[in-house]
């Protein structure tokens, strides 16, 4: 969002490849100054919903045409091989995951995936049972989508985890793919209330979980109690102070009030 030299470069390294993606979407979701940069490197421009990065996919999924699907941020570079491997380890039966090298703090650092929690943080080893994905290095079947979408009400963080579990519940395995990677270098613009927003999203996706998706209402109730403490507790040592924990359980709890109820089968 507003970024056109971070979009510019990403989109620079899709072109870059030595295979193209059959087609390229833009879903802009700032003043939209991505246009001209969308269609000077021949992808398809759309004005996105203006609600974050959940609704935007929703908005390029919409659109798109292919039978798999691959999202990138715009803050990320693909390597010259990255669409080839992408379309090599497509599968219509499975989500394909790989890895970023991760630029945050200066240095590239790899980051895997890592499934969830009890408290919702990603930081588990799958130990080759995932859970969990990189999105911007993801195919995802286009077929998945009949059935699931990014959650609406997430305006930034953990709609990744989100869509990794609507997936296995719909029957769609996680595979690792070491040779799927990219670079995520974190634009600082637009990363105002950032904590905030991802606190709130963890604690709405994970308790969404586990009373919908796993249809375990005692562990949703178990969980929201422990995570409640938890989230306050972090929140004074982190010097944000008890009333900015409370707005942040508040904002969750609107996410879990707006929200329509899914429809899974549980085992």
């Amino acid at each position: 969002m507003n970024r056109p030299e971070e979009l510019a470069t990403a989109l620079a390294s899709v072109r870059a490849g030595t295979t193209q993606p059959a087609e390229v979407i833009v879903s802009d979701d700032g003043d939209g100054s991505a246009r001209e940069v969308a269609l000077r490197f021949g992808a398809t421009y759309q004005v996105g919903p203006r609600r974050g990065l959940g609704p935007n996919r929703n908005a390029c999924i919409a659109a798109a045409t292919g039978d798999s699907i691959s999202f990138i941020d715009d803050d990320v570079i693909v390597s010259p091989e990255f669409v080839a491997r992408a379309t090599g380890a497509a599968r219509p039966d499975a989500v394909v995951t790989g890895w970023e090298l991760n630029f945050k703090d200066g240095g590239g650092r790899k980051v895997t995936p890592h499934n969830p929690d009890f408290l919702g943080f990603q930081r588990v080893d799958p130990r080759g049972h995932y859970r969990g994905i990189v999105v911007n290095a993801t195919v995802f079947p286009g077929g998945l989508f009949d059935r699931a979408r990014f959650d609406e009400q997430i305006r930034y963080g953990y709609e990744e985890i989100d869509i990794a579990r609507q997936a296995v519940r719909l029957g769609y395995p996680i595979v690792f793919d070491d040779h799927l990677w990219v670079e995520h270098h974190p634009s600082p613009t637009n990363r105002g209330g950032y904590d905030e927003v991802l606190a709130a999203s963890r604690l709405y996706i994970t308790h969404r979980a586990y009373r919908h998706y796993d249809g375990r209402p005692a562990k949703a109730a178990a969980f929201a109690v422990a995570a409640a403490g938890h989230h306050l507790a972090h929140a004074v040592r982190a010097g944000g102070g008890l009333r900015s924990g409370i707005e942040t359980l508040r904002k969750a709890r609107g996410y879990n009030r707006a929200a329509p109820k899914p429809r899974f089968p549980h085992s």
